[in-house]
């Protein structure tokens, strides 16, 4: 933005000055050239008279003298109106100059007034922030080139701005600011940006619990619930509406917020974190003498011991593949959990879980119980062929089951 600014100074500087040393040769050419030529036509017409006349050569003698001397008199004065009113070089030189730094002036003048210097200047304080710590100095002229960026004429609705004033506030600890700061940006956000404002209605809330010495209140909650009804699985507000409903004693919808969040988060601190929050208010409710279900919090897994009948042993390739795949009787016929060996590894156990799932959504954790096949296939397919051999087990828990014996001995027909 500023190389263009030099580059519209460096035209107008140009249109300047081009006159201004255009100026000597247009004068050159003027009308005081015209006056000299006509005066020496006008003195050759005399001395062409002279020479025709009767006159003594005494007397022409001292005519042509007198004509010379008023011819040298004219050039004389013509030459010095002429300098007078032509600046030296030095005085161009001088104007050039002077013309430039006024253009300079009122050009930085006018991008300050009516420009974007003061977003230039937040941007560059933001730039440097992310590569290091800003000093107090940096830190409070942020401050104030942000708040003059959102209150700018020139763009009266900049939410970019505003967002980032409240961010900043909300780094410094002043959350009332930031959290007045994110309401009027959500005020001037369109009905239709749905996720934005969903964004900015939880960092609002959450200035707002914070501000409020993080003590949560009904007026709170309810905002938090209206931001999960634009966006449902949204992290961010999941978790504190889950953190607000527990303060207001209301665990079984903590627990309820708290489930989403937890089965969208992989295994790790966050989801331990989130895992003992919800254990602990089921413990609120237990001691309130309320029951809730929180059994889906164990990890779906199940141990299968794999094993060939004697008679069928014999009857087969040791390098067959054996596929172990669990089911929704209920749900899709996309399995919910396969593993491949061979005939060769039998006898073995396996341990199906989600791990193992074949689609994103289609996993073990999904149903309560399933039916477990154990198939060797000759095709080399999983799926069913006349010929192969399979052992099944019917409704196995996904969760807490002991270890299921399955042992293969069916053939296909």
């Amino acid at each position: 933005m500023i190389v263009g600014g030099l580059l519209l100074l460096a035209l107008a500087s140009g249109i300047l000055i081009y006159p201004a040393l255009r100026a000597p040769k247009r004068e050159a050419e003027g009308p005081d050239q015209r006056q000299m030529d006509e005066n020496l036509r006008l003195y050759r017409e005399r001395m062409a008279e002279l020479a025709d006349s009767d006159l003594s050569s005494e007397e022409r003698a001292a005519i042509t003298l007198e004509l010379d001397r008023e011819l040298l008199d004219v050039a004389a004065i013509a030459d010095n109106v002429a300098r007078q009113g032509q600046p030296s070089v030095a005085a161009r030189g001088l104007l050039v100059v002077c013309l430039m730094l006024a253009t300079l002036a009122s050009t930085y003048w006018g991008y300050g007034e009516w420009g974007a210097l003061n977003e230039v200047r937040a941007t560059q304080l933001l730039d440097y922030s992310a590569r290091a710590q800003l000093t107090p100095q940096e830190a409070d002229e942020l401050a104030v080139r942000l708040k003059q960026a959102t209150q700018s004429q020139s763009q009266p609705q900049n939410s970019e701005w505003a967002y980032l004033s409240g961010r900043l506030a909300e780094s410094r600890g002043d959350y009332q600011t930031a959290a007045a700061t994110y309401a009027d940006v959500l005020v001037s956000l369109p009905v239709e940006q749905v996720e934005d404002r969903a964004a900015i209605m939880t960092l609002m809330v959450q200035a707002r619990f914070f501000a409020n010495d993080q003590v949560a209140s009904e007026a709170l909650y309810e905002q938090l619930l209206t931001v999960l009804e634009l966006t449902p699985t949204n992290q961010k507000p999941l978790g504190l509406a889950g953190i607000m409903a527990y303060e207001l004693g209301r665990y079984q919808q903590a627990i309820n917020h708290w489930r989403v969040l937890w089965e969208q988060l992989p295994a790790g601190t966050e989801a331990r974190t989130i895992e003992n929050g919800i254990r602990r208010a089921a413990e609120m409710m237990a001691q309130l003498g309320q029951s809730t279900d929180i059994d889906w919090l164990t990890p779906a897994r199940i141990r299968i011991e794999v094993s060939l009948a004697p008679d069928v042993a014999n009857q087969l390739n040791a390098n067959a593949p054996v596929f172990v795949i669990a089911r929704d009787p209920t749900g899709p016929a996309l399995p919910l959990a396969v593993q491949r060996l061979t005939v060769a590894q039998l006898p073995a156990t396996v341990v199906l879980s989600d791990a193992m799932a074949m689609a994103e959504g289609v996993m073990l954790s999904g149903s309560e119980a399933v039916t477990v096949t154990a198939r060797i296939a000759l095709s080399g397919q999983p799926v069913a062929q006349p010929g192969d051999w399979q052992g099944q087990v019917l409704n196995v828990p996904t969760r807490g089951a002991p270890v299921v014996s399955l042992v293969i001995d069916q053939q296909i027909h």
